[in-house]
């Protein structure tokens, strides 16, 4: 599963999980066509790997259809929301790494910047917006749904990161 990562410029690597000490051993053949990235013991884990980045790649893709279709029938080029819309998934995509940390500790509160009171409280003005626009908001209405139970759980003060626990079965 060879994937690039974030950004044009950078080398892509490819997944590779089971025995790590054939993988050491093979490691500068494998690295050749592409970075190789070792991610542990179970056989699975390459695969679980590569479908884990690729959920949240679909899940970005269906915000990003959203946006562009909020602006389809105005007199908005997409070309002029584009730069826009990258830099600001861009500077979203610092809270990956607080959210990992949140899900490590157990502490859902740490480094909240909006919390699940207020997104929750905002989600009418999306929804709103994308009704007034003639835009379908069934790609963000279930995550909505989500965050909802999580409030009514007593989780306010939280960061979203308590979804993650709900889509737990």
């Amino acid at each position: 599963m060879v994937r690039r990562g974030a950004g044009r410029r950078r080398r892509p690597y490819v997944f590779y999980s089971g025995s790590a000490a054939l993988f050491e051993e093979h490691r500068a053949a494998l690295g050749a066509p592409a970075d190789a990235r070792y991610v542990g013991a179970d056989t699975g884990f390459a695969a679980l790997h590569d479908v884990a980045l690729l959920s949240a790649m679909y899940g970005m893709f269906a915000g990003v259809a959203h946006a562009f279709a909020l602006i389809r029938e105005e007199p908005v080029a997409p070309g002029e929301l584009a730069p826009l819309l990258g830099s600001w998934i861009t500077a979203m995509s610092g809270s990956i790494a607080r959210t990992a940390t949140q899900l490590e500790s157990g502490d859902y509160t740490g480094g909240v910047v909006s919390n699940l009171a207020m997104q929750v409280a905002g989600q009418d003005t999306l929804l709103r917006t994308a009704e007034e626009q003639g835009v379908s908001a069934e790609l963000l209405a279930p995550y909505f749904r989500l965050m909802e139970r999580r409030l009514e759980a007593g989780s306010g003060e939280e960061d979203l990161t308590g979804v993650v626990d709900l889509l737990r079965r």
